[in-house]
């Protein structure tokens, strides 16, 4: 039997497009120039880990104003969260039942990670994944891939649609894509 092929899957503008506007809009702010900077630090701290949800929610809350529930505040930052990109799903269905493990490697909340599980129509096929809140720290830094790392070896393949995320894991040895489209993931027939 051969070897696993693993492949490494960013999450935003990967699998599911983002739409920050909508985010925005839902919480009263009509650009990212608009959001309090006190907001954009503490998401920060969310997305590695550093703060709680519900800490979180209640310093958005207060920095709005109280204008919004905790249920619309959390509603209205999952509206980041939009449709799968396209072709990204029938290809993961497709490879994956040629026996090649998904990994997502995601800067990304716990909050967010929910409404993946919940919402991305192949969550199930994703085996297992390296966050941005277990590492403490957000990509480009080595901490995100050295965890990677240790918990699934160098990936076969990763995606990415930042540049200086693929060039930091090219620094590591990885074959690192900087994703633009659905069919670059068809390099995976390559590797199966």
């Amino acid at each position: 039997m051969g070897k696993t092929v693993t492949v490494a899957l960013d999450i935003g503008n990967v699998c599911i497009a983002l739409h920050p506007d909508q985010a925005l809009r839902a919480l009263g702010l009509a650009s990212e120039e608009e959001v309090p900077r006190e907001i954009v630090d503490s998401f920060c701290d969310l997305e590695c880990g550093r703060m709680e949800e519900r800490e979180w929610i209640a310093l958005v809350r207060r920095v709005l104003g109280n204008r919004f529930s905790e249920t619309e505040i959390v509603n209205g930052w999952n509206r980041i969260l939009g449709e799968p990109m396209p072709g990204v799903p029938e290809r993961i269905r497709k490879y994956a039942a040629k026996g090649v493990r998904f990994v997502y490697l995601s800067d990304i909340s716990r909050l967010h990670l929910d409404q993946i599980s919940r919402t991305f129509p192949c969550a199930h096929l994703i085996s297992d994944g390296v966050f941005s809140f277990d590492a403490g720290a957000r990509k480009p830094d080595s901490a995100m891939y050295a965890l990677f790392e240790s918990r699934h070896g160098i990936p076969d393949l990763y995606f990415d649609d930042k540049p200086c995320n693929t060039a930091a894991a090219r620094e590591r040895g990885w074959n690192a894509i900087t994703f633009t489209h659905a069919d670059q993931l068809d390099r995976i027939g390559e590797f199966v």
